[in-house]
C-alpha cells in the first residue's frame, strides 16, 4: 500500500517557507520550537580561532543575536602581546563589532606580539647610577665604568653582597641589576714603609734589665766560681742569687732566637732600594691588589698586597742552603708577623701586637719552642714557654710559666732534678730591682704505693745568719757525703720530721747543692758566657719553718735565722700556692706538634 504524507505535516512546512525560513536552515542548524508561541528559533555554531587558527571556542547562538567570546593571550619573558580585537579571516582586518548571528561563522583573533624590553640598572652604595633598556635576547657585550672619590672601581657585580662578578656577555632575559664593587684608595706604599719600620722585635723588651744575664751589676768573673769545697769557704765568697733552672729555660730560648732576629739586619740594607722600586711599580699599576718581584743584588724581594695584608719576602742562599725572610702586616688591626727560614732545620715564626708576642722556633734539627708574653694596662708581664728536646731517641719536654710585675718575677716550671720515682714543680721567685733570686719552693710528689707530696722553701746560704763557713766531703766507700759549717769538724746534721704517717722519715732540713746561673762578659770579644755553677743551697720543709731555728740549734748547736723579709717570704709563699696549680693544668697545652705548626712552612706565593 502506498504510505502518503500527511497533510498536517505539509502545511507546517507551507507555512514555514511562508515565514521565509524555507531553504535558510543546515544541517548544522537545528530550530527550536517557542511552546508559547509555537515559533521556530533557529541556532548558528560561532567557533573562535586563535591568531595561528587553533580553534579556542564554539558555541550555539540564536539567530539574531551577537556572538561573543573573551580571549587573553598569557604574556611570555620574551613576548608581549596585545589582543586586537576578532577578524573574519585570519590576518584579516580587525571588525569593529561582531554581526549578528545569521549562519555558521569562524572568527579569528588578531594578536599584536612584541618583544619584552628590560631594564639594565647599574646601582652604587644603594643609588642608581644609570640604567638601560634592552630587547630580550640581546647582548650585553660591555659595561661602563664608575668613579667614586675616595675609591677605586673594582668590577661590577650580580649581587648585592658584591661576592659575584659579573662575566661578560650578559644575555637578556629579563631585568639586570648590576652593583658596583669598590675598594678605598690607600697608600699601598705608607703601609708598606709601616710594615718595613716596624718588624724588628727585640725578644728582651718584655724583660726587666736585671733578669736578661747581661746586667752588668750581676755579672761574674770567672774566677770568682767556686768548685771546691774540700777546703772551708767563707759564704761570702759563695756566688748566690743567680738564675734558676726555670728561668735559664726561659732566657735560652729567647737568647737562641737572637740568632734568627739578628738576620733581619738583612732587611734593613734593602729597605730604601724595595720601597723605591715598589713605587715605580705602584704608579704603573693602580689596582685593587699589588704584586712585584724584583732582584736586588743576590736577593729576591718579593712585596704582595691583597687589600687586607702587605707581605714582603726575601729569598737567598746561605753556602749551599736556601733562606727565607718574611714579613706581614694586617693594615686594619697593624699586627706583624715574621717568619725566618735558615736552611732545612732552622726556623722561627713570631707575632707581634702593640702589647704582646709570641714565637716559635725549631732548632738544629732536635729542639722546639714556644714563647709568649703579654702586657697588661698596669705594665705586668704574663708568660708561657713550652720546650721539647729529641736526642738519640729521647723525648724531653719541659715548660714554664712566667709573671713580671714591678717588683718580682715569679717562674714556675718543671722541677728539673726531682727525686726518682717523683714529679716535681718549682716556683722561683726574683727581686726586680736587683735581679737577684730570693729563693724559690718546690712541690714534690712520690709515686709509691702511698701518694706523698713534700714542700720546700730554698734559699740562699748568704740569706741564713749564723752559717759563715762551709765545707763538703763526697762520700767514700765508709762514710757518706757531709757538709762542715762554720769550720766544725762535725759534720752538719739533720732532723727528721718523726711522728707518725708517710714524711716520717723525710728531712725537715738541709744543705743540699742547687745548679745557679750566672753569666761573665768578654769585652774583648763582646760576648756573654753563661756558667751553671753548684751552690750549695738551704731548705726546709714549709710545715716546718716555724720551728726551723730551734730544730737546728737541737741539732747542729747552730743559732741561725732567716735573712729575708715577710714580703719577700709571703710572695714566695703566695705565688706557690696561686700558680703551680695553674702550671700542671697548662703545662701540656702546647704539643710539639702545635708548635710546628704554627712555625709554618717557607712560603711560596700563587
Amino acid at each position: 500500500m502506498q504510505k502518503k504524507i500527511p497533510i498536517l505535516l505539509l502545511t507546517g512546512l507551507a507555512c514555514a517557507c511562508l515565514l521565509g525560513a524555507c531553504g535558510q536552515s543546515t544541517p548544522d542548524s537545528s530550530p527550536s520550537t517557542d511552546t508559547e508561541s509555537s515559533t521556530i528559533v533557529n541556532k548558528y555554531t560561532i567557533t573562535f580561532k586563535d591568531e595561528t587558527g587553533a580553534i579556542l571556542h564554539t558555541a550555539e547562538v540564536e539567530e539574531g543575536k551577537i556572538p561573543a567570546y573573551t580571549y587573553e593571550k598569557q604574556d611570555t619573558a620574551e613576548w608581549d602581546y596585545t589582543v586586537l580585537g576578532w577578524s573574519a579571516t585570519q590576518d584579516g582586518e580587525v571588525l569593529s563589532t561582531l554581526p549578528a548571528a545569521t549562519e555558521n561563522a569562524t572568527y579569528y583573533a588578531k594578536v599584536e606580539q612584541k618583544k619584552c624590553v628590560y631594564t639594565v640598572t647599574y646601582i652604587s652604595e644603594g643609588e642608581t647610577l644609570n640604567s638601560v633598556s634592552l630587547e630580550y635576547g640581546e647582548s650585553l657585550d660591555e659595561l661602563p665604568t664608575a668613579a667614586r672619590d675616595g675609591y677605586n672601581f673594582v668590577c661590577w657585580c650580580t649581587d648585592s653582597a658584591l661576592t659575584n662578578a659579573v662575566e661578560l656577555p650578559i644575555q637578556i632575559t629579563g631585568n639586570v641589576q648590576l652593583y658596583a664593587k669598590w675598594n678605598e684608595k690607600i697608600n699601598i706604599t705608607a703601609y708598606l714603609e709601616s710594615l718595613l719600620s716596624g718588624y724588628e722585635l727585640n725578644p728582651f723588651s718584655y724583660i726587666p734589665e736585671t733578669m736578661t744575664g747581661m746586667y752588668s751589676a750581676n755579672l761574674i768573673s770567672p774566677d770568682d766560681i767556686v768548685s771546691d769545697y774540700t777546703s772551708n769557704v767563707s759564704v761570702s765568697n759563695i756566688l748566690s742569687g743567680g738564675f734558676g733552672e726555670q728561668w735559664n729555660m726561659v732566657l735560652d730560648n729567647l737568647h737562641q732566637s737572637m740568632t734568627f732576629f739578628n738576620s733581619l739586619t738583612v732587611v734593613e740594607g734593602l729597605i730604601t732600594t724595595s720601597v723605591a722600586t715598589f713605587n715605580d711599580y705602584i704608579d704603573k699599576n693602580p689596582s685593587e691588589t699589588a704584586r712585584h718581584s724584583f732582584m736586588s743584588g743576590v736577593y729576591s724581594v718579593t712585596i704582595d698586597f691583597d687589600g687586607e695584608i702587605i707581605a714582603y719576602a726575601l729569598d737567598y742562599t746561605i753556602g749551599e742552603q736556601s733562606a727565607q725572610i718574611y714579613l706581614a702586616m694586617d693594615i686594619e688591626s697593624s699586627e706583624r708577623v715574621v717568619r725566618i727560614q735558615l736552611g732545612d732545620a732552622n726556623a722561627l715564626t713570631y707575632t707581634m701586637t702593640e702589647n704582646s708576642y709570641e714565637f716559635a722556633i725549631k732548632y738544629l734539627g732536635v729542639r722546639r719552642a714556644y714563647f709568649s708574653i703579654s702586657r697588661d694596662k698596669d705594665g705586668n708581664c704574663t708568660g708561657h714557654i713550652y720546650e721539647h728536646l729529641s736526642y738519640e731517641g729521647v723525648g724531653l719536654h719541659s715548660a714554664a710559666d712566667f709573671y713580671i710585675t714591678d717588683k718580682y718575677v715569679s717562674v714556675v716550671g718543671n722541677k728539673a732534678d726531682a727525686f726518682i720515682g717523683s714529679t716535681g714543680y718549682i716556683d722561683e721567685i726574683y727581686n726586680v730591682e736587683t735581679g737577684k733570686m730570693l729563693g724559690y719552693e718546690i712541690r714534690e710528689t712520690t709515686k709509691a704505693l702511698v701518694e706523698i707530696t713534700f714542700n720546700t722553701l730554698w734559699f740562699n746560704l748568704d740569706q741564713i745568719n749564723g752559717i759563715n763557713s762551709i765545707r763538703y766531703k763526697a762520700s767514700t766507700g765508709e762514710e757518706a757525703a757531709a757538709f762542715y759549717v762554720n769550720g766544725s769538724s762535725k759534720a752538719w746534721d739533720n732532723m727528721t720530721v718523726g711522728g707518725f704517717g708517710g714524711k716520717m722519715l723525710s728531712r725537715r732540713f738541709d744543705i743540699e747543692f742547687r745548679t745557679q746561673y750566672f753569666y761573665s762578659y768578654n769585652a774583648t770579644e763582646n760576648t756573654y758566657t753563661k756558667h751553671a755553677v753548684q751552690v750549695p743551697m738551704f731548705f726546709v720543709q714549709e710545715e716546718n719553718f716555724e720551728t726551723l731555728v730551734e730544730d737546728v740549734k737541737k741539732t747542729n748547736n747552730v743559732q741561725i735565722s732567716v735573712n729575708i723579709n715577710d714580703a719577700d717570704l709571703n710572695k714566695i709563699q703566695a705565688d706557690y700556692d696561686k700558680y703551680v696549680d695553674v702550671f700542671i693544668a697548662n703545662k701540656d697545652l702546647v704539643t710539639e706538634d702545635v708548635i710546628v705548626a704554627y712555625i709554618g712552612d717557607k712560603i711560596v706565593f700563587a
